[in-house]
C-alpha cells in the first residue's frame, strides 16, 4: 500500500511538472515582454535642437540664409535673433513629437559604411510622417536629423522637409501640389561658420 501511494505520487509529479514548468516559463516570458516594451526609449530630438540653437546663440558665428524660390537664389547675412526665430519652426516640430511619440514606431538601423546608426520614427497617424536621426557609432552623438511632414487638404498636398546637420546648417524645403501638379516650391538653408 505504501509502495502504491508512493508510486502514484511520483506519477502525478512526473505529469504535473511540465505544466508547472510551462506555466513558469510562460509567465517569465510575459514579464520579459512587458519589461522590453516598457523600457523602449525615444531619443530626445527636441533636446538636440535646443542644444544646437544654444550652441549658435552663445558664439560669434557668421550666419547666412540662402533662399531658393522659383529658381531664384538669394543669400544674405542674418542676426542671431533671426536664426533663433527660423530654427524655432523646427524646434516646435520636435516638441510636438516629444509629446506625441506614442503614435510612432521606432526602428534602428546600423550603417557600417558611414559608421552610424539611423533611428527612424514613423507613423500614419500624424502630419509628421517620419523622423530619421543619424548617430555617430562611436560617440552616439547626432550627426544629422531629417523630419518629413505631409499635410493633405482636399486636392492640395503640402510637404515640408526639415534637415539639420550638426554644427553646420539646417534647411527647410517646402512644396505644394494640387493632385500631381506642382504649384509652389521653395527652400531656405541657414549656415553658420566661425568668423575669420
Amino acid at each position: 500500500m505504501k509502495f502504491q501511494s508512493s508510486f502514484c505520487g511520483w506519477v502525478m509529479l512526473f505529469f504535473l511538472t511540465p505544466f508547472v514548468s510551462c506555466e513558469s516559463k510562460q509567465s517569465k516570458a510575459e514579464k520579459k515582454e512587458v519589461s522590453l516594451s516598457d523600457t523602449a526609449k525615444f531619443y530626445s530630438i527636441e533636446r538636440y535642437i535646443q542644444d544646437e540653437m544654444q550652441y549658435v546663440d552663445l558664439r560669434d558665428f557668421s550666419i547666412t540664409e540662402t533662399k531658393i524660390t522659383a529658381g531664384d537664389s538669394t543669400t544674405k547675412s542674418i542676426t542671431k535673433d533671426e536664426f533663433l526665430s527660423i530654427a524655432t519652426e523646427i524646434l516646435n516640430q520636435t516638441n510636438w513629437f516629444a509629446q506625441n511619440k506614442f503614435l510612432y514606431k521606432e526602428t534602428v538601423f546600423q550603417d557600417l559604411g558611414t559608421e552610424s546608426y539611423t533611428i527612424n520614427y514613423q507613423t500614419d497617424q500624424a502630419d509628421i510622417k517620419s523622423i530619421d536621426l543619424l548617430l555617430n557609432e562611436q560617440t552616439n552623438l547626432p550627426k544629422r536629423l531629417f523630419i518629413r511632414m505631409i499635410r493633405q487638404e482636399g486636392e492640395i498636398t503640402s510637404t515640408i522637409q526639415y534637415s539639420w546637420v550638426t554644427g553646420k546648417q539646417f534647411s527647410i524645403a517646402k512644396s505644394v501640389k494640387k493632385r500631381t501638379d506642382l504649384i509652389e516650391q521653395s527652400s531656405k538653408t541657414i549656415q553658420w561658420i566661425n568668423r575669420p
